[in-house]
């Protein structure tokens, strides 16, 4: 094109050995990628393909014989730069000192704690958690739930932060141990932060800021008063469990932010995910249900998804103007996993919730960039073959 210019093509995602072989003739010298139809197509001298993978388990010596590679060890760069860079964001440089400061004290530890089963010098086993999380995906998670509870950083008092930052650890650090780790991570972290904090488990009672004190979840239960002409089906009566992942998931859904609900069958998953739905101003609010099983193929998704927007302007697809889709995708770990380990539904699912776009299959491949859909997939534990 004459331009001064680089242009990189990103692979990111999960290395099968039926695509990434037919790349071969592109990496090497010749740079020419033979289609089906005996067209040639060459890589001009200006752009170079990167691969962002997990692992080479199903790439053969000769495609890695063809790559640079460069090893990024996640413990390396760690969650630390994540978090400065989120306290840096914030106005208030007092909150910005208090927030490092509960940094030093709470996080390495915890985290430690939970992955590692660290106490002090002492190493164990690291505590059992309902999916496999890492540390940064956690401190992630405790930055979202703390900006949820802390709209207005500018008129918070300080002598609530630490108890709000307690209350987020339980439910970003601690928030997928199973029940039998719970009182050793409630234990371990009332110990940390040698203050006064209530007898009762810290995932039994939460931090209400209004009344800068403790509540237990059972003063948060409604009155239950069985409405007339309701279909027994339909009757969900409130309890600690349905009001406490309620409300995180209303906090999470402020944000933006798509929440997964993982638990084993009978544990009212869907229930409290379809009773928050329905709860909604249906004027602002739609909703679509999608229910995945071992036979739903990434194509079944993206025509599901693409069924249930109206096009906008241009390449951008969302629901009607002044509304929020929101989707509740069940039985996300039902997927059948090919020959390569790969849910291919999970696959795209992964690319259009952070890329916020997909394309068209055939064609021209043109994008179809999204608006306005927030995302709430629900799953049992994952195990072998699921």
């Amino acid at each position: 094109s004459g331009k001064k210019e680089r242009r990189y093509i990103v692979y990111d995602g999960d290395v099968d050995a039926v695509w990434v072989e037919n790349m071969n003739t592109v990496m090497d010298d010749n740079k020419l990628l033979t289609l089906t139809n005996g067209e040639r197509i060459r890589l001009q001298r200006h752009a170079s393909m990167l691969f962002e993978v997990y692992d080479l388990q199903y790439a053969s010596p000769a495609t890695i014989s063809r790559c640079g590679m460069v090893y990024v060890d996640s413990r390396n760069l760690g969650y630390g730069p994540y978090y400065d860079k989120w306290c840096r964001d914030k106005n208030n440089d007092k909150l910005y000192e208090v927030l490092e400061e509960l940094y030093e004290k709470y996080l390495p530890l915890c985290t430690a704690h939970v992955l590692e089963g660290r106490d002090g010098d002492d190493i164990g086993n690291p505590l059992v958690q309902s999916l496999p999380r890492t540390d940064l995906n956690m401190v992630t998670q405790l930055c979202i739930l703390f900006d949820a509870m802390v709209p207005n950083e500018n008129i918070i008092s300080m002598e609530h932060v630490e108890n709000i930052f307690i209350f987020c650890l339980v439910w970003s650090v601690g928030a997928c141990l199973a029940d039998n780790e719970r009182p050793k991570f409630d234990e371990f972290l009332k110990k940390v932060a040698n203050r006064l904090l209530p007898k009762q488990s810290l995932y039994e009672t939460m931090y209400d800021i209004n009344q800068g004190r403790w509540v237990p979840w059972e003063e948060k239960v409604p009155e239950y008063k069985p409405p007339p002409d309701v279909q027994f089906t339909k009757i969900l009566v409130p309890t600690v469990d349905t009001v406490r992942y309620s409300w995180l998931l209303e906090q999470f859904m402020t944000r933006q932010r798509p929440t997964l609900f993982v638990g084993e069958s009978g544990t009212a998953k869907s229930v409290t995910v379809m009773n928050w739905l329905d709860g909604l101003d249906p004027e602002t609010a739609l909703q679509l249900n999608i229910n995945l099983s071992s036979r739903t193929s990434s194509m079944d998704l993206q025509k599901t998804i693409q069924d249930n927007v109206d096009k906008r302007t241009g390449r951008i697809f969302g629901p009607p103007s002044g509304k929020t889709l929101r989707i509740f995708v069940d039985d996300l770990s039902m997927p059948k996993i090919d020959t390569y380990g790969t849910q291919q539904p999970l696959a795209l699912l992964k690319f259009v919730i952070e890329r916020q776009h997909m394309f068209e299959r055939g064609g021209d491949l043109d994008k179809i960039i999204l608006k306005d859909i927030e995302w709430l997939p629900a799953m049992k534990p994952p195990r072998a073959g699921r």
